[in-house]
């Protein structure tokens, strides 16, 4: 089973969010404190270790209940709700070996409308077991059999988690337990929740690492089913149960002076056949495994709990992906880790997403992770499912997609980046560094302080590929082209008959980008364009093909129009420059290469000069682009 859906309301900063996972690797981005952590804490509250509904246990306090400011009077929510739905494939069946058989439940004997979500099975959760009539109403199921009949043919599973305030300040907690053949099916319902890890075993890692909670040793936990597999279901088991057995005499040796004269003195008068025993270890046959503790030697050998974020994470992926493969081998597990790449260096990155790629692959795990890497979105050996959180008037919200049909245009870390930004200017290529300079001359640091991406397209045929990209994930958009993608289009025939490649145009760009420039004045950009272009490719086909430069139209009526029309485009964060990148360079500064074309080298020539003490506006002709930044910059 793989963890589908996860709907969240009123927690913490999260007023609702509904958000679809996939199998394989999710991947959860946004800025510091938007909201990301409160996912990944509403997941561990769900199907984390611990019983959610648990009164005793503090998973939820009164700060974790949503608050929002109405009339400058902070008003906080009376309830949350977290519903988490899993998913089992057709063919795969469920683990009843791990299923204590004294597990049991009462189940609700009328069916659940499988609409009943929409308002938070509100009906369902102030329905009282206890007030309902035994077989009539409620059914106690208990044990495999039983359990083998209801769950058969039934392939959805959901938990849903509402927490109260009560009038005295308690917090209430109550869980119930859904299951259904399909979507269009109904629910049935539990009154509660018995099972859990055994149908998605989770590891939750959080930020702050802590492996004295992540590994704690007990029986119910993945981390002690573990040790205890380890060590009970040994060939070795009888040498090392002699071992013990040589520390333990050795250790009745040591104690035995203190053992003796308290027992005789303080225990044999008040508490007649009482003795007190010293060991170095736990009873053999049923702790021995409690004992275990884990060292790293890297120059320095000392407990894991004393080593840094990067081993740590490394070492509780290992053993759980260890668990997974070798222990629990039918049950689907969820690894859930918020900045795997913390106190990391690059390439430490690449060896923990390599393992986070290769835990997927067993047993088709699942994995959950945040991040502000742009190592963990490359796309070419699996499907990433990208939820990108952002936080406005301090409400989280989401959006996201899956990098399927984007693998091609995401090749390297420098295009990821736009996975974190707010927004992104989109260019053709080299002319990426040109911007940047010219944006650090005049405005010093804003790209960095509005969290502002520069992305280079790698070509004028890929601009559009970025921009849907982009606007899925909901991210304010710019481009920057050169002149001729104004114009031209992909008819194969008319560009070589003029001796010219073909490549999209501004009319390929989605028109939710024009959307997002013009508001309700974007139908008539779009128009416009459309019009500029059937014109001038009606009267000066030829230069419709093959111009680079505005002034190739100085000696007709469509100049003025298009000066301006270009002016109006930049000023609403499109830029198409009067001609193309390198027409801006200034005679005499730089040598293009043969094609007059600006290249990597010529690059590295304007960084040198730059480097010591030209100016950007020394070498390019820098108003366009200017104006460009300066209205990205006013609209922040």
């Amino acid at each position: 089973m793989y963890l589908k859906r996860l709907i969240i309301r009123n927690f913490r900063s999260i007023k609702h969010v509904d958000i679809k996972f996939e199998p394989g690797k999710n991947i959860i981005i946004g800025r510091n404190n938007c909201g990301k952590s409160n996912i990944i804490k509403a997941i561990d509250i769900l199907l984390g270790e611990s019983a959610p509904a648990w009164q005793k246990n503090e998973n939820i306090t009164e700060k974790d209940f949503y608050t929002f400011n109405d009339n400058n009077n902070d008003i906080v929510s009376d309830n949350i709700f977290i519903y988490g739905e899993l998913k089992r494939d057709d063919r795969e069946e469920i683990n009843y070996d791990i299923i204590d058989d004294k597990i049991g439940y009462y189940k609700y004997n009328r069916e659940i409308s499988k609409d009943a979500l929409l308002n938070e099975f509100e009906e369902e959760f102030n329905i009282s077991v206890d007030e309902l009539d035994h077989r009539i109403e409620k059914t106690y199921i208990r044990g495999i059999s039983s359990l083998k009949n209801e769950f058969k043919n039934k392939y959805i599973f959901a938990y849903a988690l509402k927490v109260y305030k009560s009038e005295n300040g308690d917090i209430i907690k109550k869980i119930r337990f859904f299951y259904r053949e399909n979507e269009n099916s109904n629910w049935t319902m539990g009154f509660s929740a018995p099972i859990r890890n055994e149908f998605i075993q989770s590891a939750i890692i959080p930020s702050f690492r802590d492996p004295a909670l992540q590994l704690r040793i007990n029986e119910w936990n993945w981390y002690g089913k573990l040790l205890k597999y380890l060590t009970l279901n040994n060939s070795k088991r009888e040498k090392l149960d002699e071992a013990y057995k040589q520390v333990q005499d050795i250790a009745d040796e040591i104690f035995s002076d203190i053992k003796d004269e308290i027992n005789d003195e303080n225990l044999n008068v008040a508490f007649p056949n009482t003795k007190l025993i010293f060991q170095l270890n736990a009873d053999v046959r049923t702790d021995i495994y409690k004992n275990t503790l884990i060292y790293v030697d890297d120059g320095f050998k000392s407990l894991i709990t004393e080593k840094g974020a990067g081993i740590q994470s490394a070492t509780i992926i290992g053993l759980f992906s260890y668990y997974t493969n070798y222990v629990n081998t039918r049950t689907t597990a969820l690894l859930c880790v918020e900045e795997p790449e913390l106190y990391l260096h690059p390439h430490a990155c690449r060896v923990i997403s390599y393992k986070l790629d290769k835990f997927i692959k067993q047993n088709k795990n699942q994995v959950i992770i945040t991040t502000h890497s742009p190592e963990f979105l490359k796309t070419i050996k699996s499907n990433i499912n990208v939820i990108l959180v952002r936080k406005i008037s301090g409400r989280s919200i989401t959006n996201q997609l899956n990098l399927k049909e984007f693998k091609e245009i995401l090749i390297d870390n420098n295009q990821n980046e736009l996975f974190f930004a707010d927004k992104v200017i989109i260019c053709e290529g080299y002319d990426s560094y040109v911007i940047r300079w010219i944006a650090e001359e005049f405005f010093g640091d804003k790209l960095n302080e509005e969290n502002i991406s520069i992305i280079s397209a790698g070509g004028k045929d890929r601009i559009s590929k970025f921009v849907k990209l982009t606007l899925k994930l909901g991210i304010e958009t710019y481009i920057m082209a050169d002149f001729d993608y104004l114009l031209r289009d992909n008819d194969t025939v008319k560009t070589k008959s003029y001796g010219v490649d073909c490549h999209e145009s501004i009319a390929n760009i989605s028109d939710s980008l024009f959307e997002q420039k013009f508001n309700k004045d974007y139908v008539k950009v779009i128009s416009k364009i459309s019009k500029i272009r059937n014109k001038i490719k009606s009267d000066y086909e030829e230069r419709f093909y093959t111009a680079k430069n505005i002034k190739e139209f100085d000696d007709s009526i469509y100049y003025n129009k298009l000066k301006d029309f270009l002016k109006y485009l930049r000023h609403h964060g499109i830029c198409i420059l009067s001609g193309d990148i390198e027409s801006i360079f200034n005679k005499g500064v730089l040598n293009l290469d043969k094609n007059n074309k600006l290249t990597m080298e010529r690059i590295f020539e304007i960084n040198s000069k730059i480097a010591n003490d030209f100016k950007i506006s020394d070498i390019v002709d820098v108003e366009e682009i200017k104006e460009f930044l300066e209205n990205i910059f006013n609209n922040s």
